[in-house]
């Protein structure tokens, strides 16, 4: 699975998605948008963690996307998913109350990020 590098609003990600799933970009870049909103941002930082993982498209040479980078962004949404559930349900809270769901976050995109620098 790679970013778009001719279908691309931002980073490419909703152009290579719709591509790999035969969905029209638009309704995933609409989607993105409002479950951002509504998530009150969460989806947007999994948007920032897909444009990181996902490698960009190369002109050159055309690729099939692998089942296995299906696989992880299908599972990086469902975490986010289940953060923002857990969050409002009110599972994310540390010994002393407080939410700890945007440290989790920031953690998973550290982690996240520094799994990319390693992989090169």
């Amino acid at each position: 699975m790679y970013r778009s590098f001719t279908d691309r609003m931002l980073g490419g990600v909703c152009g290579g998605l719709g591509a790999q799933l035969r969905i029209n970009p638009w309704w995933l870049r609409a989607a993105f948008v409002v479950l951002a909103l509504l998530s009150s941002g969460a989806l947007a930082l999994l948007y920032v963690i897909l444009w990181w993982v996902m490698p960009q498209e190369s002109l050159a040479a055309k690729r099939r996307g692998s089942a296995l980078g299906l696989l992880v962004v299908l599972a990086l949404i469902g975490i986010v998913v289940a953060a923002w559930v857990g969050r409002d349900a009110g599972w994310l809270r540390g010994p002393s109350g407080q939410e700890v769901f945007w440290p989790a976050l920031l953690l998973l995109t550290s982690a996240v990020f520094l799994l990319r620098q390693v992989r090169g």
